[in-house]
């Protein structure tokens, strides 16, 4: 088994080590340390940031404390550091990096003029740099990881979706045993329809929306760095003005949504028109679907919609992984960078 996949398949594991540590005294300690500095008054509005699946894990972040009325908002690293670093005075900043090394990441913690009691750090490394410019640091437990992202990606938004919560008042325990059950039984899924739908297309796009858009995002990171792949991940209404005119014979579209998503009905009406474009649709979800020509269903279990994006992203992976094989390479290498990203 390539080291890909022996890092796709530790994830139900990765998850379960992360929801113990989201139990425990030292990291309820952290959250509700998070909870009164918000709370004191001292700061108008939140700023997540990252750089690649870090960044994505901010974005749904954002839109899961603005969907609750918080000033959330979401910020690239590298932009925000050169570009936007004014907006950091007053702010709260949830920096995400799972190696704790990201160099954007860093220099912005470094050169903004910001203080450590308003910098939450989230990462994978708590002996990382990130952690020692932070008061707060909250840590995912997904083990050593060498390949494109898998395991931190989805034990990160368990953290940042526990963290939202908590900020938004809400300190429940996500369905965490739920969710690695139906990692599990993803894992036993077989993904060679979609491989076969996909098959030596040149390109492929994703969409979603609401917080499955960190997933469509990330599921295009994969195909790009472990595929070598051209592909891109758009929200659903983005796709709409204007890309969708690329849909016809040929051409895949990728639709991620989850039926309790208040966009559902969006989402079933753009596979729609794509299949009477004469497009194919690969759709994750857990909706109840019978077969149709040119639409394969990676049928996904159903979940709280805003950790939906966790299990959406797992038949993915394994996608990457069946097309690296049809085309007669290992995916995950890295060929002209490392892991670590520790330059600009």
């Amino acid at each position: 088994m390539n080291p890909f996949l022996q890092e796709i398949y530790a994830q139900p594991q990765a998850v379960r080590d992360t929801a113990a540590y989201l139990q425990s005294d030292a990291a309820n300690a952290v959250l509700q340390s998070i909870v009164n500095t918000w709370s004191s008054g001292t700061y108008k509005r939140i700023v997540a940031t990252g750089m690649g699946s870090s960044y994505f894990i901010a974005e749904a972040f954002a839109t899961l404390c603005a969907g609750e009325g918080l000033p959330a908002f979401a910020l690239n690293a590298g932009e925000l550091l050169h570009y936007q670093k004014a907006v950091l005075k007053e702010t709260l900043l949830v920096a995400i990096s799972q190696s704790g090394e990201s160099y954007e990441t860093l220099a912005l913690v470094k050169e903004a003029d910001i203080r450590p009691e308003a910098v939450i750090a989230l990462t994978n490394n708590p002996g990382g740099s990130l952690s020692g410019y932070a008061c707060h640091v909250l840590t995912t437990k997904a083990g050593e990881e060498k390949m494109t992202s898998t395991k931190t990606f989805i034990t990160a938004w368990q953290v940042a979706w526990t963290l939202a919560g908590a900020l938004c008042g809400k300190r429940a325990l996500g369905p965490w045993e739920e969710i690695a059950r139906g990692i599990e039984a993803l894992l036993k899924s077989s993904v060679q329809e979609a491989a076969a739908l996909v098959g030596e297309a040149p390109f492929i796009t994703f969409t979603a929306r609401g917080t499955d858009f960190a997933s469509a995002r990330q599921s295009a990171l994969m195909c790009m760095e472990a595929l070598h792949l051209p592909s891109a991940a758009l929200t659903g209404g983005d796709f709409r003005h204007g890309p969708l005119e690329m849909v016809g014979p040929g051409k895949t579209l990728v639709v991620l949504t989850a039926t309790a998503s208040p966009t559902f009905a969006q989402s079933q009406r753009l596979v729609k028109d794509a299949l009477a474009f004469g497009g194919n649709v690969l759709l994750v979800s857990d909706e109840d679907l019978s077969p149709q020509e040119r639409l394969c269903h990676l049928r996904i279990p159903a979940t709280e919609p805003s950790l939906a994006l966790i299990l959406q992203v797992i038949p993915l992976q394994l996608l990457v992984c069946a097309l690296g094989e049809s085309r007669g390479m290992v995916p995950g290498d890295f060929y002209h960078g490392n892991k670590v990203t520790s330059t600009e």
